[in-house]
């Protein structure tokens, strides 16, 4: 036996009749949110949508009338409809999936409703029957308000629909182990499925001492429209093994979730709800409300591609009215720049030839020219540069002649009280921490001489306000932190600036991630990498190509869709902002050592090797000075000390 039915609940195939699919032991039925198994079902004929894979209906429930009447509300026939999520039925008080409805007197009543009879008896008022009434409250059971109950009018004594046919032995998956019993009373307990300590009704395994609450117990096995979230939720009883890898969060409260207690989960994403936020959700309409649209020209984030943080600067600085450097007499030569005067800075253009190989060594060192002001590569979309080829000293022609001297009082929003001058370090192992992101630097910065609070050239251009991807109905505004996480890296926000929903609290962005793009090219293969954040289809786990650990799908990544490639996305790019390279001579023992700044991988953080060999300690910052010759190491703190550091000059370019 085989038939098609086109259904309104799913409109893009035609589903096909059953007796025998072939389906999963948990599969539930579309409308009524019950087994399948051993019923004639209906399920859905495309293999080519992973979303309609698990979709079944059952026979009955596909076949439902489109109208009724009905004794609860009889001034108008009900119409069977596919409701919007967050929608409560009239008469029990529960979430709605499939109702009929009457849009006349907003009036929703859930399949499961449709045939409660109209007299029943209870256990805890056995001397009369109970008739299906409208009704203020569940007076002797729930004590909840609602629409309808059944009453004895001899003996007032109410029970709201939930209560009348609620099970008072159950068989629950959550505990296979033992029967559950309803306690006769209400008591206050920690609930082995939430967590959660509150006043409840329970279900309590007296064999082994397991109590939940009545509310936990009932909860769907199933939400087939979250609010949230795109696919249908599953309840397991615990976090999965092959998630418990990393600490896993709710997406909804953002806060931890234990991995024994139950929780909603959607394995194609790996998208985890707590039990009670899930039914908050619910019950509570979700309503976007939109800032953004009286400010059209506010930025938006992450940034196009990695060029486009240099872009930014460029068009926030043309912004600012300010005392430029200038080119002087040869604009082709600089003779002694304020940030370079040991040696004439000469005007070069940057070219790629067509003949260029991404595999050879030379062209790479071209290719990867960062410019000692900004600390951003040097392109051809600002091919123009100004060099000194002997010292490996390079800067946006841009850096060395239009950048202001000076920013004016309230031109910064990171520091508004006083102006700011432009400065450089002495030497290009003395790293500067930057008061807004906390990250270091040997490149430019702007110094307030009041404060001795300094703020390199990336944070010192950042608007005040921006609109980001991931937060599409809000504005971001600069803040200071001086405790947080940051809503997508999970990075710690300490003592430093973020961009802060005032809307939604709980909400802001690092501001070391706002100059992470949203593509980018990277060596492993041909192909751009794209920024995800979670959640996304996935099933499985990621490991990461460069370092081979295991990503974290709850936090930003990197991937590429066609090799499917994951990155860790500071293993891809830890958008350091110090350029390495630079080198200085110092004798040890008579032996002279050329050391060169390197930042520390990730194989050295654990490693006896980051001791200093100089001062013996750990390296205060993610750099140190290293000799290739031999291996010695000294952290930046003792390179600052010695001798020979006026003696530094840069490996040439070849």
């Amino acid at each position: 036996m085989s038939s098609t039915l086109e259904h309104f609940s799913h409109p893009e195939h035609p589903l096909r009749l059953k007796e025998d699919v072939v389906i999963g032991e948990n599969a539930k039925c579309h409308v009524c949110n019950k087994s399948v198994i051993g019923y004639p079902t209906y399920t859905c004929t495309s293999l080519d949508d992973i979303d309609c894979r698990n979709l079944y209906l059952h026979k009955t429930c596909a076949e439902l009338p489109a109208t009724i009447n009905h004794h609860t509300h009889d001034e108008h026939p009900l119409t069977l409809l596919l409701r919007p999520v967050n929608y409560i039925c009239s008469v029990c008080d529960l979430d709605v999936r499939f109702a009929y409805a009457c849009d006349t007197c907003n009036f929703d009543l859930c399949i499961r409703c449709v045939e409660l009879p109209t007299k029943v008896t209870h256990h805890k008022h056995e001397s009369h029957l109970l008739a299906f009434l409208p009704c203020s409250d569940c007076c002797d059971v729930c004590y909840r308000n609602v629409r309808f109950a059944y009453v004895c009018d001899n003996c007032e004594f109410n029970v709201c629909v939930s209560c009348a046919f609620e099970q008072r032995v159950l068989r629950h998956d959550g505990h296979e182990k033992h029967i559950l019993t309803l306690m006769p009373r209400e008591a206050l307990f920690k609930c082995d499925a939430c967590g959660e300590e509150a006043k409840d009704s329970s279900y309590v395994c007296t064999t082994c001492d397991f109590w939940i609450h009545k509310s936990c117990a009932i909860s769907p096995l199933i939400i087939p429209d979250p609010t949230h979230h795109h696919h249908p939720l599953e309840l397991v009883y615990s976090i999965p093994d092959m998630h418990r890898y990393f600490i896993r969060r709710c997406n909804i409260c953002k806060q931890t979730i234990q991995k024994y207690y139950w929780v909603y989960y959607c394995h194609k994403c790996t998208y985890f709800v707590h039990v009670k936020c899930a039914g908050l959700y619910l019950k509570t309409p979700y309503v976007e409300t939109d800032d953004t649209g009286d400010e059209p020209d506010l930025i938006q984030f992450p940034l196009s591609g990695e060029e486009s943080l240099f872009d930014l600067i460029v068009t926030q600085c043309g912004k600012l009215q300010g005392e430029f450097q200038g080119e002087g007499d040869d604009p082709h030569i600089i003779e002694a720049h304020w940030s370079h005067k040991s040696h004439p800075l000469e005007q070069l253009q940057f070219t790629l030839s067509l003949n260029d190989d991404d595999n050879d060594a030379a062209d790479d060192d071209k290719k990867g020219l960062i410019c000692d002001g900004c600390i951003q590569p040097i392109t051809v979309s600002h091919p123009s540069y100004y060099a000194c080829i002997p010292c490996g000293f390079f800067l946006h022609s841009f850096c060395a002649t239009k950048l202001p001297k000076e920013l004016s009082t309230g031109a910064s929003p990171f520091h508004p009280e006083h102006s700011l001058v432009l400065r450089k370090s002495d030497s290009f192992c003395s790293l500067v921490a930057c008061g807004a992101c906390r990250y270091s630097t040997n490149g430019f910065f702007y110094l307030c001489e009041t404060c001795d609070i300094k703020v390199d050239i990336r944070c010192a251009f950042l608007p005040n306000k921006i609109k980001h991807e991931l937060h599409k109905h809000h504005s971001l505004v600069q803040r200071h932190f001086y405790k947080s996480e940051c809503s997508l890296s999970r990075y710690e926000i300490i003592d430093c600036v973020a961009y802060s929903c005032q809307t939604c609290i709980g909400f802001q962005v690092h501001i070391f991630c706002a100059f992470y793009p949203d593509r980018m090219n990277q060596r492993y293969d041909n192909h751009q990498v794209t920024l995800r954040h979670p959640p996304f289809f996935y099933e499985g786990v990621f490991y990461c190509e460069i370092c081979e650990k295991q990503v974290n799908n709850q936090w930003w990544l990197y991937h590429c869709g066609k090799c499917d490639h994951s990155f860790h996305f500071n293993c891809l790019r830890p958008y350091e902002n110090v350029k390495v390279g630079g080198t200085i001579e110092y004798n040890i023992s008579n032996r002279p050592h050329k050391l060169a700044l390197v930042l520390k991988g990730s194989a050295d953080k654990d490693s006896p090797h980051s001791l200093c060999c100089r001062c013996g300690t750990v390296y205060t910052f993610e750099y140190f000075l290293e000799c290739d010759g031999c291996g010695f190491r000294v952290c930046v703190e003792c390179a600052k000390d010695m001798d020979s550091v006026d003696h530094q000059h840069r490996t040439p370019v070849k």
